[in-house]
């Protein structure tokens, strides 16, 4: 089932607009609490010759775990956001993004992130968001 964005999210250049790929991002539910996308990064967030800029990777890691919460109609904003870099991501290859929500405190939700290429996790993300 693929995850709708609510109307005041429209305006972001990052997954509603063709920042990574040629087209928005769509991210799909494939369990209770997680959601998965599948892009191939363009040179529109290169760095490195040939490598995704890790600022980016970071970007994409904070989308998909709001996407996870929108799945629950659970509005938030990102409180704090780490990211952990394995292997380099190379542009014209394909991604899995996968986000997890753990568990929520009050109105703050806590989630993780990976970026996958070619079965080896690339980078990892812990977030918390307040709503």
């Amino acid at each position: 089932m693929n995850i709708s964005t609510p109307y005041n999210h429209r305006q972001c250049q990052v997954c509603c607009h063709n920042f990574f790929t040629h087209s928005p991002i769509n991210f799909d539910i494939i369990g209770e609490r997680e959601i998965l996308a599948k892009i191939v990064p363009t040179d529109k967030v290169e760095g490195y010759d040939g490598i995704m800029q890790g600022g980016i990777v970071t970007t994409l890691h904070d989308c998909a775990m709001l996407h996870c919460l929108f799945s629950h109609d659970i509005h938030a904003m990102t409180v704090s956001l780490a990211s952990r870099f394995h292997s380099p991501i190379y542009i014209g290859k394909p991604i899995e993004i996968r986000a997890k929500w753990v568990k929520s405190k009050r109105n703050i939700h806590f989630l993780q992130s990976q970026i996958v290429q070619h079965g080896r996790i690339c980078s990892s993300a812990q977030s918390q968001f307040m709503s």
